[in-house]
């Protein structure tokens, strides 16, 4: 036999252990090829540099680094385990160099083989993704074709990421004590000892992180903590703070807080004396004691991609919602006072939009711009106009003074006490002229998001008194109830006015924006569906190698309690309970995670996701059961071999 069919069998007696390992490999590099296969279609490289580039992108460099993440982990931990077979192996006399050419050949065996078969599955699968990208783009039918491109870009970066771990392993393994690898990785089950301390840390550590999830006002607690964050605001400083609180609090959970409260279950002797529960209450403490950074990492990567499903499906249910308030009228042209075509144009609109049989309600304002000696800009708009327009968008009427003014916010998602401009209490017009009092804001942007910033209503008298003006707007919004079947109408009038012309006119239309959002949502949705399943198999993957790894030892000590006259149902009933707990706990943590994760979305998005939070997590719950029940049958039947 030669030392690569030795290597050969090494991974076919460790099928049991290595298939979780594998198929994951499997999955990850399959979805990688699938959204290669994407990245290098013809029809979507030929726009290149746009938002579908981008995503594609930043996803392909995601599933990499958690690829290397996952085998790395994966590697070390089966090492950890193999450790006794490979103190036999040296004491037979296998050398150093011979012992690490062996876990190399077995590492790239498995992820060539990986390799191979994800390549020829998402081959399989390439067409329907294809079909689904073509859906959510819109681009019509994509193609197949032979995608050599991305064929070698993911042989070329798994077997780099395959190599490297490989060349990892004298680090992971240390050969140098063959008495500390005849002993292995797993620890003697003395006392185990948990502070108190730091398991009410826990609490107030994970209570915290809680509590700025649900409490956004925290930013305006400390007047200097707020101009701290306004002046670094590109850096999330209370989202750093939260995640870290939340991530701390989740390891101590798990080595302190866990221990604490099944010590309690074990004082209470009552219970603990109670039929199975001492075999179960006390194996457990033992269990998640050597397996806490695995819970811990299982936790955490559970809560992202729950978390990163739910904001996708959240973001892509609310496409609609958010285009209604970006744009609170379906078609807005707005026309400086240079434009001599201003008549011409509306009429074009006008007739475009009859000829399509809309029915639409037309509104026009005017709209001032000055700008001060200072450099300070304003716009202004009448109290008429405005309250035409409230009118039109459902909004309460305003009636000001001749020294009174009513601020309009300009985008959609504001804040009155970070908004320089919307938390003014004067109002300067004429270089001083004017002075005016701010008596309130509204509660939403009147045109479309982003048009005209700082934005003044002011009595009709005081707006005939001004003077100075810069740039005088007319703009024309339409509300026309059948918007979403404007699509063609628009096309025909790019067609007539263009784009707009620079410092002559622009107009917009809801419906683009709808497409363009509703595009790029659904193309994070299906993004973020891989790499939320990816996440989440990789962390049960973690918890199917632990409890795999630990067959041989779990078989010893069943094969002795079943001496002592365990029954096969009550040694069912503790295994039950022990793998439950190792793969619900993590999943009930991490789902308490996402719930207040998404408060934090639900303040972006100023609506409801609760909603989409429940239906992700009855999905992901039913596959933990799924997994679970499938795990613990394996787990069982081996260890009933084992009943005396």
């Amino acid at each position: 036999m030669t030392f690569f069919q030795f290597a050969l069998n090494n991974v076919r007696r460790n099928t049991r252990v290595y298939l979780a390992y594998f198929l994951s490999s499997v999955f990850t590099i399959m979805v990688f090829f699938s959204f290669a296969v994407n990245l290098f279609h013809p029809v979507i490289a030929s726009k290149s540099g746009g938002a579908i580039e981008l995503i594609m992108g930043q996803t392909e460099v995601a599933i990499l680094v958690f690829s290397f993440l996952f085998v790395l982990i994966s590697v070390n931990a089966f090492l950890k385990v193999r450790s006794k077979e490979f103190g036999v192996l040296m004491i037979l006399g296998m050398s150093k160099k011979q012992l690490r050419k062996l876990v190399f050949l077995e590492n790239m065996v498995i992820g060539c083989l990986a390799i191979v078969l994800g390549i020829t599955i998402g081959l399989v699968f390439s067409k329907l993704l294809l079909m689904i990208l073509s859906s959510i783009l819109s681009y019509g039918s994509l193609s197949f074709y032979f995608p050599y491109e991305a064929i070698l870009l993911t042989a070329v970066f798994f077997i780099l990421i395959f190599l490297g771990i490989s060349a990892l392993t004298p680090v992971i393994i240390r050969t140098s004590n063959i008495n500390a690898l005849l002993k292995g990785a797993k620890r003697a089950n003395r006392e185990i000892k948990f502070s108190a301390i730091q398991s009410i840390l826990a609490i107030l550590l994970l209570g915290a992180g809680y509590f700025m999830a649900v409490s956004p006002q925290l930013y305006d607690i400390n007047p200097l903590l707020d101009r701290i964050v306004i002046f670094i605001e590109k850096i999330p400083f209370l989202e750093v703070i939260l995640t870290t609180s939340v991530v701390i609090g989740t390891y101590l959970f798990f080595s302190q807080l866990s221990i604490f409260v099944l010590s309690c279950f074990k004082k209470n002797r009552s219970f603990y004396m109670n039929k199975t529960n001492m075999l179960w209450i006390s194996d457990l403490i033992y269990r998640i004691r050597d397996n806490t950074r695995m819970l811990f990492l299982v936790t955490i990567l559970s809560a992202i991609a729950f978390t990163a499903i739910t904001g996708v499906y959240a973001l892509s249910s609310v496409v609609k919602d958010e285009s209604l308030k970006d744009n609170p009228f379906a078609l807005t042209y707005t026309s400086y006072s240079g434009n001599d075509n201003e008549d011409k144009h509306i009429e074009v609109i006008d007739e475009m939009l009859e000829s399509f049989g809309f029915k639409y309600e037309k509104y026009k304002s005017e709209v001032k711009k000055q700008v001060s000696n200072d450099n300070y800009i304003v716009h202004i708009i009448s109290q008429s106009d405005y309250n035409n327009r409230a009118s039109a968008l459902g909004l309460d009427k305003v009636a000001l003074d001749e020294d009174e003014a009513f601020l309009v916010p300009v985008y959609v998602r504001f804040d009155v006490k970070r908004d320089k401009t919307l938390s003014q209490k004067k109002i300067a017009l004429n270089n001083g002229e004017i002075n005016l009092e701010v008596v309130g804001v509204a509660p939403k942007v009147i045109f479309y998001s982003g048009l005209f910033r700082n934005l003044v209503v002011v009595n009709d008298v005081t707006y005939s008194r001004i003077t100075g003006i810069q740039e005088k707007y007319h703009s024309y919004s339409y509300d026309i109830p059948d918007w979403l079947n404007t699509l063609k109408a628009t096309e025909k009038l790019r067609e007539v006015l263009g784009v707009g012309e620079h410092g002559k006119y622009f107009w917009s239309t809801r419906i683009e924006g709808y497409i363009l959002e509703n595009q790029n949502k659904k193309l994070f949705l299906y993004v973020g569906f891989f790499l939320g399943a990816i996440f989440f198999l990789g962390a049960s993957s973690f918890l199917y190698f632990r409890l795999y790894t630990d067959l041989n030892q779990e078989k010893n000590k069943y094969i002795g309690i079943s001496k002592l006259g365990l029954s096969f149902k009550e040694m069912k009933k503790v295994a039950s309970i022990q793998i439950g707990v190792l793969f619900f706990v993590p999943y009930i943590l991490a789902s308490i995670h996402t719930y207040f994760a998404i408060n934090v979305l639900q303040t972006v998005l100023y609506s409801s996701v609760f909603g989409q939070y429940i239906a992700v997590m009855a999905v992901f719950l039913l596959l933990n059961i799924i997994y679970y029940i499938s795990v613990r049958w394996r787990y069982i039947k081996y260890l009933k071999r084992f009943v005396v």
